[in-house]
């Protein structure tokens, strides 16, 4: 009696250390991925996921990445796999990884299907908003085995993104439109990251319901909603400045008044912390504009009042 004791207590132990050991996570496809240790050879298929993963304290098991990512700096010196659509899948199966880290919503999902019919694992995210943000950070910490770096990095997220919303979103709303390509005319809806930089900053999206996440847009809706600002990344690859672009458009408010304005793309686009720094500067740009509507208000008003 005493050995069968003492079996299924060293029985239950090892069970216990072994379901301990196990860890859980829900991937932004709904799928659960149960791993028995903490990943050690990552790679990362866009520049947004292998900002997560070293945001989230795991970093130093990347051993390749595709080829835009570019940030942080430390990532430059990793293998790169090639970018969109046409991923390295040969060069992804001989490093061997123990996970590849895809974008859900602009990974090739035939890429990332022949991926998995090889036998490599892969954990799809797919943040949206600056919740999600904090939410993928936090699921990465699980992932990695890395949760004390990862917890605290949402955190801050959390925080930012509320301090922001209370000083900008309560403001007078400006109307915005975001040119995310010139030909064909392109911008974005709430559904990506950059919509909801915008909301945060109190501005209104003049394409935030429309149908899909980059829509093309019709020069004629656009004139018929003229919107007060219009906002494109300052890499836009088309030779030509944001005011040479708008310049013949002076009939839309936004180009009338000056209020055209570039931020770093890899900034408002990509779902990560930084997307907060974009938003600091999105939000000053939006409250220069409504500090020059009350001035000329203002203005207005002296005049009427003298007449």
């Amino acid at each position: 009696m005493k050995h069968f004791s003492l079996f299924l207590f060293a029985l239950l132990s090892y069970c216990s250390s072994t379901y301990a050991q196990q860890v859980c996570v829900t991937d932004d496809k709904s799928r659960q991925v149960c791993l028995e240790e903490p990943l050690k050879r990552i790679i990362s298929l866009s520049p947004g996921s292998t900002e997560l993963i070293y945001a989230s304290g795991a970093g130093s098991r990347v051993i390749a990445a595709d080829d835009h990512s570019d940030y942080p700096p430390e990532v430059k010196s990793v293998e790169h796999i090639g970018g969109f659509p046409n991923i390295n899948i040969e060069a992804i199966a001989a490093l061997k990884p123990d996970a590849v880290i895809a974008w859900a919503g602009g990974n090739n999902p035939k890429a990332t299907a022949k991926l998995e019919s090889i036998g490599i694992r892969v954990f799809y995210i797919d943040p949206i908003s600056f919740k999600d943000i904090s939410s993928v950070l936090r699921r990465l910490g699980l992932f990695f085995g890395t949760e004390k770096v990862a917890n605290k990095a949402a955190d801050d997220v959390d925080k930012r993104y509320q301090s922001i919303k209370l000083q900008y979103q309560p403001q007078k709303p400006v109307t915005v439109f975001y040119e995310v390509w010139s030909k064909p005319l392109m911008t974005t809806s709430r559904e990506l990251i950059i919509g909801q930089v915008i909301e945060v900053c109190g501005g209104k999206n003049i394409f935030a319901d429309a149908v899909g996440r980059v829509p093309k847009v019709s020069m004629e809706s656009l004139l018929g909603m003229n919107p007060e600002v219009i906002v494109s990344s300052d890499n836009l690859k088309d030779g030509k400045t944001i005011e040479q672009r708008w310049a013949k458009w002076k009939n839309l408010k936004a180009v009338k008044e000056g209020h055209l304005f570039t931020i770093n793309g890899n900034l408002i686009s990509r779902p990560t912390p930084r997307a907060l720094d974009a938003a600091v500067i999105l939000c000053q740009q939006l409250e220069s504009v409504r500090k020059e509507s009350l001035v000329k208000a203002s203005k207005t008003l002296k005049n009427t009042h003298k007449e």
